[in-house]
């Protein structure tokens, strides 16, 4: 998403190799982020998965990779600002966790990016949504078109109504083919302001890479420049606190 310096801000990022599924290696760490500089991304939360309560994280590898990309961005001048959060996995710790301190949000701020399985019913995803924002933290629901429980705008509407849940889309998706019934739900979501971030959830250069631009190129294409605009100042909010 656009910031006034006329650069993206990507809020769902794997880029940090050897504590997930993301990058694999320093070198693909460095590829990724030479990648993003080319696509005209110039802030990144780093955003790795994580399950509270069920898997450990390795916090140390983490902050030990992070420094060295850091280091890599200066030493290649990319013009690059990183931040420390997570994808976070809900689970039946994950409230608990929150309120010990436990769960990383995005950039240190009340934005918390979580994630669920494809499988999740709608009722449990509501139950964990309210569960979240009981706990003083706002839930930005990540790449919400993956939820066949949540398939319309009435569902995506009751959420940030009761709970004040906010919706991240993947670039990815804004890219490629999809199903009569995913693109009107898409059409709904940005006609009518329901969506509130778009991000590049890269995991690697193959396959999953960064595609900021050509998603928010086919935001403005579809839904227009105001469209995209609203977009932009939505990231910089979370930058920001």
């Amino acid at each position: 998403m656009r910031d006034g310096n006329g650069l993206y801000t990507d809020i769902h990022s794997h880029v940090i190799w050897g504590v997930d599924d993301g990058a694999s290696s320093e070198e693909e760490t460095r590829q990724m982020l030479q990648e993003a500089a080319a696509d005209g991304i110039d802030r990144i939360i780093c955003t790795p998965h994580i399950t509270p309560g069920v898997y450990e994280f390795p916090e140390e590898t983490f902050e030990e990779h992070f420094r060295e990309a850091e280091a890599y961005i200066e030493q290649e001048k990319l013009g690059i600002q990183l931040e420390r959060g997570g994808e976070i996995l809900y689970t039946d710790f994950t409230p608990r966790m929150i309120r010990e301190g436990k769960v990383p949000t995005l950039a240190g701020s009340r934005y918390l990016l979580v994630e669920f399985s494809p499988t999740d019913t709608k009722k449990h995803i509501f139950d964990a949504v309210q569960k979240i924002a009981g706990t003083g933290l706002i839930p930005v629901i990540a790449h919400m078109e993956r939820y066949p429980a949540i398939k319309t705008t009435e569902d995506a509407k009751e959420l940030k109504k009761h709970f004040h849940a906010l919706i991240q889309i993947n670039a990815r998706s804004l890219t490629r083919k999809q199903p009569l019934f995913r693109r009107k739900f898409f059409d709904a979501l940005f006609q009518e302001g329901i969506c509130d971030f778009i991000a590049t959830d890269t995991h690697s250069m193959e396959g999953r890479g960064t595609c900021m631009t050509a998603g928010m190129t086919a935001v403005k294409e579809k839904y227009g420049e105001e469209e995209a605009r609203r977009l932009a100042e939505a990231a910089g909010k979370i930058w920001e606190r």
